[in-house]
């Protein structure tokens, strides 16, 4: 099983904005050992949040979704409407949500950041959710809720694309309560300085017969001159086999290792 991630947002498409949330929600989830499917990047468009959240929910290979941006109180901020839509109910103003944003609202007022506390359309489009989530996730340094849904065993979470709030809740919301006893991968690295490519297509084909159980890619990098021979598998004798074999053709082929 695996997860898959919809990254929502028109910057990111637009190429305005870096979608760091990804790359770091990727690293995350390989060291826990929950390997990730897919990663998909859509607008801020609710048919398109709900089509491709319909799409993973629906995919036996995934059996966990995390939906990143678009949780705003601005009008661009369409993803708790889509969600809505992909999983067919109500929008309804959680208690516990509008709470928490009146009360930063209030502390934000006594710091003189904002001219009233009194919430306003925004605001409760912030706190208007989905019906009948599983759970609704502490957001401490932000106001958008994080929430969870469980369909028919995947499990969904809804987070919001500000860094450091999807990052605080992923580690203190999420990663305690659901992702604990994964087993990560074992991930093993050959440097090869002025190695040419090509000269392990032959090993690396031959490794895709021999061990196909182990993940065997070629990386040249060619701001440090190097070539990365990255070999990743959950068998960790297999990884250490694989790497093996490509360290004798690096040492049959002339080069330094």
């Amino acid at each position: 099983m695996a997860s898959a991630i919809v990254a929502i947002g028109d910057e990111l498409l637009s190429g305005f904005t870096l979608d760091t949330n990804s790359h770091w929600l990727a690293e995350r989830l390989r060291i826990l050992g929950h390997p990730l499917l897919r990663v998909a990047q859509v607008r801020d468009r609710e048919p398109d949040i709900a089509d491709e959240i319909r799409r993973n929910l629906a995919d036996p290979d995934v059996d966990t979704v995390f939906s990143m941006g678009g949780l705003g109180p601005t009008p661009d901020d369409r993803t708790f409407g889509a969600m809505a839509l992909a999983l067919g109910r109500e929008l309804v103003v959680w208690e516990e949500v509008r709470a928490r944003i009146e009360r930063r609202l209030e502390r934000m007022l006594e710091a003189g950041l904002v001219d009233s506390a009194d919430l306003n359309e925004g605001h409760l489009r912030m706190a208007s959710i989905p019906a009948d989530p599983t759970e609704v996730l502490r957001n401490r340094v932000g106001t958008a809720p994080g929430v969870l849904y469980e369909v028919d065993g995947t499990r969904l979470f809804v987070l919001p694309g500000i860094p450091q709030e999807m990052k605080a809740i992923f580690s203190e919301e999420i990663e305690p309560k659901y992702l604990v006893g994964g087993s990560a991968s074992t991930v093993l690295e050959l440097r090869l300085t002025f190695a040419v490519e090509g000269r392990f297509y032959q090993v690396m084909r031959e490794l895709q017969g021999s061990h196909p159980d182990v993940a065997v890619g070629s990386y040249p990098n060619w701001d440090t001159k190097e070539l990365v021979i990255r070999v990743t598998g959950q068998d960790a004798s297999r990884v250490e086999d694989a790497l093996k074999i490509v360290r004798r053709q690096a040492e049959a082929l002339g080069y330094k290792v």
